[in-house]
């Protein structure tokens, strides 16, 4: 329950910043239609290079699994652009964030001209993180719930270790490996060599997600044409909520960064909220 709220604190703080800088919010918006027009052009041409013409997509799990196998080289390629993509979006974000909470007027033209100079690290930092991704997958298919459990504990770990590269490529042009041992000195210099997350927002943002669940939900208890309303009504209100998440989220790295690397508050954030944003791990028997 303290992670939650605390969530909800600084999910509010982010939106508050979001609010002042509402075109913030186009970048998350370009950088969802590039992933998905990469998504539909990698996997178009990898079910077209594997299947025959005019061959359905198999229902067998064999040839599905068998199917999976010959599109491996597409997945990864897919893994590599979407991060690619994500990451300079993210980037351009998280620099334009960072240099608002510090009082300048930072533009998206700025923003994304920063993150056309550090392409290359970017695109070396996706390479490393599709390639960990692929990794940690396959592991943990191939387990069983143990080793399920402690891959997943692995790529908690990973996660963490992870957090501030993004603002790191933007603050900085360094290659992915110097910025993956920055950002983990960063967190253990500020938190300490064991912490753990003391915030979620994907639960804030599942939780709030649930209406565009229940809408249709609801609807169907009504009428064929109230379902179908709802069902409307979800479908905008859920890239919507996405966008924003991602815009909130760019907003407290970037502020989250800048209170481990300065000591400083931005505006618009409490103290209390960033320096608990990670806690002391506590054992458990």
């Amino acid at each position: 329950m303290g992670t939650l709220s605390r969530s909800w604190s600084l999910l509010g703080q982010s939106f508050a910043v979001l609010k002042s800088d509402k075109e913030l919010m186009w970048l998350p918006i370009i950088s969802a239609i590039f992933c998905l027009m990469a998504t539909v052009t990698i996997f178009g041409i990898g079910l077209i290079w594997t299947l025959p013409p005019g061959v359905p997509i198999p229902s067998d799990p064999v040839a599905q699994k068998e199917l999976t196998r010959q599109l491996a080289p597409f997945i990864f390629l897919f893994y590599i652009v979407t991060y690619s993509v994500s990451t300079y979006f993210n980037v351009a974000l998280v620099s334009i964030a960072s240099n608002r909470l510090e009082g300048g007027n930072a533009t998206l033209n700025d923003g994304l001209q920063l993150a056309w100079q550090r392409k290359w690290s970017i695109f070396q930092w996706a390479l490393l993180s599709a390639t960990v991704g692929i990794i940690i997958q396959a592991l943990e298919q191939k387990f069983g719930f143990l080793g399920r459990l402690i891959i997943r504990m692995i790529g908690v770990a990973w996660a963490l270790a992870t957090f501030f590269v993004v603002p790191l490529l933007a603050a900085e042009n360094v290659g992915p490996v110097e910025a993956l041992c920055k950002s983990g000195a960063i967190s253990r210099k500020q938190w300490g060599q064991q912490v753990a997350g003391g915030f979620s927002f994907g639960l804030v943002f599942f939780v709030l997600a649930l209406p565009g669940a229940l809408l249709p939900l609801l609807g169907a208890q009504m009428g064929k044409t109230q379902m179908v309303a709802g069902m409307a009504v979800a479908v905008i209100y859920w890239p919507l909520l996405a966008v924003v998440n991602s815009a909130a989220r760019g907003i407290f790295v970037a502020a989250l960064y800048r209170y481990a690397t300065t000591q400083k508050v931005s505006g618009g954030f409490d103290r209390s909220d960033l320096t608990g944003a990670w806690e002391p791990k506590t054992p458990r028997y």
